[in-house]
């Protein structure tokens, strides 16, 4: 017993620990190596990968509850911009699209009465403005055309249906819907089609009778940024495809509770809409859906979905400086303007 007791105290000597502690330095020996390589690991990953940096800053706001009326807005449906900064707003319940100086300064408004004269439209189905300030609205298989100035330039017939058009940041603009077997058309401001890409989108059996008709063999809405970019959402699964000068450039492929695929309710059909625009680095991909209840949108980098980001409303538009631009009908609609931190 007194030899045991002896060899125990030279043991716990020579570690200068007590013997209890020798599984713990065993321990620690074993790991470190593994804590070090997880280290160098985690630095070796951009910190964006793990938690996007991403923020939005106000910095302007068009719209109030009272007082001058030219900034109090029925109900808000479209905005787009053109590259002197103007902002072009479509009050859908006025049936008036107002612009706005950069600074939020009223500068004129145009009328766009129900009917089917020239210049009347029975739906504002959307709003184009080019870098020059040329204005396309958009509606009933035709598009009505407005000069810098907001005067009246022509209106011109289109033989296919166009649900929604945007600016590319050229002076033609693009709008979807299916037509010899291409859902993206360039049109000029003379009404002529320069070109069309993009095929029609793979459709379910089920659907196929019906690949031809507005969406189906395409979304009803898609977004544009003013780099020329071209973004379209499948409306059969989650995916994105991004289109630059007439050729898809890549496709993105994301999950989501929100995202639901065109199915049919009762005798109607439904899809989700969403608005994708470039932030920063980023995609924002925004479902427009009461199922989005916090507002948020999927962020995109480098191809992967590396999160969400709350955004200050319905993403709307974007400039060519790149600040984004969103409709809040809450208490009263307006559109924010917002900058981006990173």
């Amino acid at each position: 017993m007194r030899r045991k007791h002896s060899q125990k105290k030279q043991l716990s000597g020579l570690t200068g620990q007590k013997p209890d502690s020798l599984l713990g330095i065993f321990l620690v020996s074993c790991l470190a190596p593994c804590l070090l390589l997880y280290l160098l690991l985690s630095a070796a990953i951009p910190a964006t990968a793990q938690k996007p940096s991403l923020k939005l800053v106000p910095e302007l706001t068009i719209g109030t509850e009272s007082g001058d009326e030219n900034l109090i807005f029925g109900s808000i449906s479209y905005v787009d911009t053109d590259a002197r900064g103007n902002i072009y707003v479509v009050d859908y319940k006025n049936r008036q699209v107002r612009v706005f100086d950069g600074s939020g300064r009223f500068l004129r408004k145009i009328d766009v009465p129900a009917g089917q004269g020239p210049q009347e439209m029975n739906q504002i189905s959307g709003i184009a403005a080019t870098p020059s300030g040329l204005l396309f609205i958009n509606g009933d298989r035709k598009m009505v055309v407005y000069d810098a100035a907001g005067n009246y330039l022509r209106t011109f017939s289109v033989s296919f249906h166009v649900s929604c058009i945007r600016s590319p940041g050229t002076e033609e603009i693009v709008g979807i819907g299916p037509h010899e077997g291409k859902v993206l058309h360039v049109f000029n401001s003379e009404g002529q089609v320069l070109g069309s890409f993009g095929d029609i989108l793979e459709v379910p059996k089920k659907f196929e009778p019906m690949k031809m008709m507005p969406m189906f063999g395409a979304p009803l809405i898609f977004s544009c940024s003013k780099d020329g970019r071209v973004f379209v959402l499948n409306q059969y699964r989650y995916e994105v495809l991004i289109f630059k000068d007439s050729q898809l450039k890549t496709t993105l492929k994301g999950t989501s509770e929100i995202y639901e695929p065109l199915t049919q309710k009762g005798r109607g059909f439904v899809s989700t809409a969403a608005a994708i625009l470039p932030a920063g680095k980023y995609i924002l991909v925004y479902f427009i859906s009461y199922k989005n209840e916090a507002g948020e949108a999927d962020l995109f980098l480098n191809g992967r979905q590396v999160g969400s980001l709350e955004l200050h409303g319905v993403l709307m538009a974007s400039d060519y400086e790149g600040k984004l631009y969103f409709v809040n009908q809450e208490n009263y609609p307006k559109v924010i303007r917002c900058s981006l931190s990173e």
